[in-house]
């Protein structure tokens, strides 16, 4: 009965995230691109200015409970690890090559989607009983279109993601720990429970030590992991052309890796790709968007403009740890994605291999963290937000499933609930799209008034 549920899943799959996917995520993208005018084009340089090199401190008398850099590295978190390290040996493994390519243009896409999201968010955010500030589809459907109902049907959607998410997520951390010490048949379960109490103890403390973790982590291990990934790319530089031009051959033509034995199609390149290239960014889907609800703000294009730092950041590291797979030659259908980049780590040199997998531990530990505070903050958007909070022991749970469970099946069932998540969520931001252009349009304008005067 299982195998026939999951032939199901992946054939639902195959609709939600294939060529009709393509078109409706395209057109909403240029559509959002429009009616914001192409601000992150044209402000490209700018945002990353503002939100990279420019460390100005929160202004006085805006709300919220952390700072805008920590809200962003809390969202990148809940992705960075699974998305584009995992994500992207995902993708490649089952859609090949070209998926990589497909997976730029998802994220190019979900910039302006990711952005606008935003908008929405802090716009409709609320102050819980707790004093803490949440925001995300339960608060901007039902204060904005009316609709509480549907509302609720997406965040019930987003916290199963959480829960598959974290199952995924503690499985990679399980598995690199197990490739470094070997499986006795006793340890997987003994470092299951380690992993959940090490969880635990930052979830305790809420969104404050939620984000001052991941601001303490998450820079400190892209930084280290983006040096270790060029080092593996220029260790093989001979395959760097070759890899190039199979990735453009995949995306294009079918292709063959592994000797020419298996073949990918384009189709499955373009499933794949898209939808490991919007599950990296997160965007229009909520669940790695709700982290920069709690940031300290006054204007809501203020944390959007995160949402293009965020998602370029990423891509960054995506294309390094797609190159890196590619370039070591070691791609195959039946790879592991939860070890495939240690593995191409450790063939460059085992130093490499032990730092992937300390790096990957890290990342898949600090994403655990960022999903427990996504799923209880949504909750208390939908119930009391003391109540919300037995949404935690439910989580370690599942934490501590995933990590003595397999992984293959897990992606198939998060990848359902992400595309109902983001079609839905889609769908109430065209219908709220002109409060989207209206406070983008307004403050970029006000922007370039106050520039033009300082000059």
């Amino acid at each position: 009965m299982l195998n026939h549920m999951m032939t199901w899943v992946e054939n639902v799959n195959g609709i939600l995230w294939g060529p009709a996917a393509l078109i409706f995520l395209a057109a909403i993208g240029i559509y959002l691109t429009i009616g914001t005018k192409f601000v992150h084009i044209k402000k490209f340089r700018y945002i990353l200015k503002q939100t990279i090199t420019n460390n100005k401190k929160d202004e006085d008398g805006a709300e919220g409970v952390i700072t805008s850099s920590q809200s962003l590295f809390t969202s990148l978190a809940s992705v960075i690890g699974m998305g584009s390290i995992v994500g992207v040996a995902s993708a490649l493994i089952s859609g090949g090559p070209g998926a990589l390519i497909w997976m730029w243009i998802a994220s190019f896409i979900g910039m302006i989607i990711k952005y606008s999201e935003i908008i929405l968010i802090i716009k409709y955010r609320k102050k819980t009983e707790l004093g803490e500030f949440v925001g995300g589809p339960a608060l901007y459907v039902k204060n904005g279109l009316k609709v509480p109902a549907l509302g609720e049907i997406i965040v019930l959607l987003m916290v199963l993601v959480c829960l598959c998410s974290t199952m995924i997520q503690s499985n990679v951390i399980i598995e690199n720990t197990l490739n470094f010490t070997g499986d006795d048949g006793v340890s997987k379960y003994a470092f299951a429970v380690i992993n959940v109490v090490l969880v635990g103890i930052v979830l305790v403390g809420g969104i404050k030590r939620v984000g001052a973790v991941a601001e303490k982590i998450v820079p400190f291990m892209s930084g280290f992991y983006f040096i270790a990934g060029i080092i593996v790319i220029i260790a093989n530089y001979a395959n760097i052309i070759p890899s190039i031009q199979v990735m453009l051959q995949g995306f294009v033509s079918p292709v063959a890796v592994g000797g020419g034995v298996v073949g990918y199609g384009i189709k499955e390149a373009m499933q794949y790709g898209i939808a490991r290239g919007f599950f990296v960014s997160g965007a229009g889907q909520s669940v790695f968007t709700v982290s920069h609800a709690p940031a300290k703000v006054k204007n809501p294009v203020e944390q959007a403009m995160y949402a293009i730092t965020e998602i370029f950041l990423v891509t960054i590291i995506c294309t390094v740890t797609g190159l890196s797979i590619l370039t070591s030659g070691i791609l195959s259908p039946e790879g592991n994605a939860a070890i495939l980049v240690n593995e191409a780590f450790a063939q460059t040199s085992p130093f490499l291999g032990v730092f992937a997998g300390i790096a990957l531990i890290l990342f898949a530990y600090s994403t655990v963290i960022g999903l427990g505070y996504v799923g209880e903050s949504q909750l208390s958007t939908i119930i009391h937000a003391g109540k919300a909070k037995i949404y935690r022991y439910v989580f370690l749970l599942f934490t501590f499933l995933g990590g003595i469970g397999g992984l293959q099946s897990i992606w198939a069932v998060t990848d359902l609930f992400l595309a109902l998540v983001m079609f839905l969520n889609l769908i109430v931001m065209l219908l709220m799209s002109k409060e989207i252009f209206k406070t983008s349009n307004d403050f970029w304008l006000a922007n370039d008034n106050e520039k033009r005067k300082q000059t």
